[in-house]
């Protein structure tokens, strides 16, 4: 029986294995798992909005320096994982590791993302107030990444 389980859980990569086990072209496990939340917060309001779409790309193919075709496939890519994602930890839980000036810039990255549409949802704010306390983020960066990005 022991067994049994053990190569259940060998055979069946949770979540957070599956995010890492989509390998997109161009981008780190890092950039992609970034990805995965900005789409989160794209899609918290659910749908993702041309203008969405656009900031997504436009920040893929000048941040990451990969192509047009390499940005729509990670897009669709990030939109798969967000839709199999049971939880928002499976995403968190390895940038947690990075240094907490990048996680404060990330959560901005996010504000910026959030705005794209030029509204905010309730719903990707409350996502966005998640994300911070699943990254370790103070309330008052949060509420500074939120007014750099809304007084810029």
């Amino acid at each position: 029986m022991l067994k049994a389980l053990q190569n259940f859980f060998q055979q069946n990569p949770t979540t957070a294995e599956q995010a890492t086990l989509h390998q997109v072209e161009g981008l780190t496990n890092n950039a992609f798992l970034s990805l995965v939340l900005m789409t989160e917060i794209s899609l918290a309001d659910g749908k993702l909005s041309d203008e969405e779409h656009d900031h997504l790309l436009h920040e893929l193919e000048n941040e990451y320096d990969i192509t047009d075709n390499q940005a729509e496939n990670a897009i669709k890519e990030a939109v798969g994982a967000v839709r199999e994602a049971t939880s928002l930890h499976d995403f968190t839980a390895q940038l947690k590791a990075l240094r907490y000036e990048q996680r404060v810039e990330l959560l901005e990255t996010l504000w910026v993302v959030a705005y794209a549409d030029n509204k905010l949802d309730p719903h990707e704010e409350s996502m966005l107030r998640k994300l911070a306390d699943l990254l370790y983020i103070s309330h008052a960066d949060y509420i500074r990444a939120k007014l750099n990005v809304t007084d810029a």
